[in-house]
C-alpha cells in the first residue's frame, strides 16, 4: 500500500468513526466491478458491520454526454431517496458526505442472484420482475434522474463503444447508418424511469432472505424494454427461453402492457452489442480477464435478437452476423 493510499484510508476510517461514533475494526476492500466506485466492508465491535463506498467519479470519456455533468449530490443518494420513498427495496443509507463523495450503507452481505443455483434464482427473477414493473410505475417528475433521458445522442454514444471495441474496421462503414436507424428507432419508443443496469449481479438477497436493488446511480427515462433486456438476457447467467417467456408474460400483467416483441429485440440488440464491446474492452485493454467469459453470451444475446428485428433494419442482421463471427472473445 502507497503512502497516499494508506493516508486515503485512515480518512475514511476516522469518517466513519466519526459518523458511526465507534471505532472500527477493519475495512476490507470488497470486489470492484467496471467502474471507479469503490467498495468496502466495515467491521465494528460486537460482530456489526457496513459498507462504504466512495463514488469516485468515472473517467468522462467513457461516460455518455448526460452523465458527464457532475451533480453537487452523489446521484446514488438522490436515485436511493426516490425509489425508498416508493417502497422499493434499496440499502439504507447510514451517513454521507457528498463532497468526499463518501457514502455509508447498510451491508447486505455478499449473496448476489447471479451467484445463486438456478433452483433458487427463479423465485428471484419473478419477483425482481415485480418489483422493476413497480419502478416503472414510478410517475415521472423534475431533476434527477428524470432530466436523463435514453435519447439518439445517449444510444449512439453506445453504439460507437461497439464499433470501436466490438467490429472489424471493415465492416464500420456499412453498418453506421444501420446502427443510427437502430438508436432512432429505440429513442422512439415510450419511456419509464429505468434503472439502466438491472441484472443479476446488481440483486441481492440480504440476511433476511429478501432481495435488494443495487447499483442504480445512472437510473434514467428510458424505454421500459431497458430494464429488462438487462435483466433477462444478462450474460452472466443462463436463462433458459421458457423462463424468460415466463417471465415476460408476468412483467405484461404487472405492468398492465405488453411487452412488444420487436420493441424488445431491438433493445436487447442496442444494450447486448454494447456488453459485448464491454466486456472485451475490458478483458483486452484494461486487462481484467473477469470480464472475458461473458463475451459469448453477449454475442449469442445479439445474434438471438438480430433474428426479431423489424424489416426495415434487417440490413443490419445481414451485416452483423459475419461480422460478430469473425470477432475473438
Amino acid at each position: 500500500m502507497s503512502a497516499d493510499t494508506g493516508a486515503k484510508m485512515q480518512l475514511m476510517r476516522a469518517w466513519v468513526e466519526g459518523r458511526l461514533r465507534q471505532p472500527v475494526e477493519t475495512l476490507e476492500p470488497l470486489v470492484p466491478g467496471m467502474g471507479a466506485r469503490r467498495y468496502w466492508r466495515v467491521r465494528l465491535p460486537g460482530g456489526a458491520t457496513a459498507v462504504l463506498m466512495h463514488a469516485a467519479p468515472e473517467d468522462p470519456a467513457i461516460l455518455p454526454p448526460q452523465l458527464r455533468r457532475q451533480a453537487p449530490e452523489i446521484p446514488f443518494l438522490t436515485v436511493t431517496r426516490l425509489l425508498a420513498a416508493h417502497g422499493l427495496p434499496v440499502p439504507e443509507v447510514l451517513a454521507a458526505d457528498p463532497a468526499e463523495r463518501l457514502v455509508l450503507l447498510e451491508d447486505l452481505g455478499d449473496r448476489h442472484v447471479a451467484d445463486l443455483p438456478e433452483s433458487e434464482r427463479t423465485p428471484c427473477y419473478e419477483h425482481a420482475i415485480d418489483l422493476v414493473a413497480r419502478v416503472h410505475a414510478i410517475p415521472q417528475g423534475t431533476g434527477l434522474p428524470f432530466d436523463r433521458v435514453f435519447d439518439e445522442e445517449w444510444i449512439g454514444f453506445e453504439l460507437a463503444h461497439f464499433r470501436e471495441h466490438g467490429l472489424p474496421r471493415a465492416s464500420a462503414v456499412a453498418v453506421e447508418p444501420l446502427l443510427r436507424a437502430l438508436a432512432a428507432a429505440i429513442a422512439a419508443l415510450p419511456r419509464a424511469l429505468c434503472l439502466r443496469d438491472y441484472q443479476s449481479q446488481n440483486l441481492m438477497l440480504d440476511a433476511r432472505g429478501r432481495l435488494r436493488i443495487l447499483d442504480y446511480q445512472d437510473a434514467l427515462l428510458a424505454p421500459p424494454e431497458l430494464d429488462l433486456a438487462a435483466l433477462l438476457h444478462d450474460s452472466y447467467v443462463a436463462i433458459a427461453p421458457e423462463l424468460r417467456a415466463r417471465l415476460l408474460a408476468r412483467y405484461a400483467a404487472r405492468a398492465g402492457r405488453p411487452v412488444g416483441a420487436e420493441a424488445f429485440a431491438l433493445v436487447v440488440l442496442q444494450r447486448k452489442l454494447k456488453d459485448f464491446a464491454r466486456y472485451r474492452f475490458m478483458a483486452t485493454d484494461r486487462g481484467d480477464r473477469r470480464f472475458l467469459p461473458y463475451v459469448d453470451a453477449a454475442r449469442a444475446s445479439v445474434q438471438g435478437a438480430l433474428a426479431g428485428l423489424p424489416a426495415r433494419l434487417r440490413g443490419l442482421a445481414r451485416e452483423l452476423e459475419p461480422a460478430l463471427r469473425t470477432v475473438a472473445a
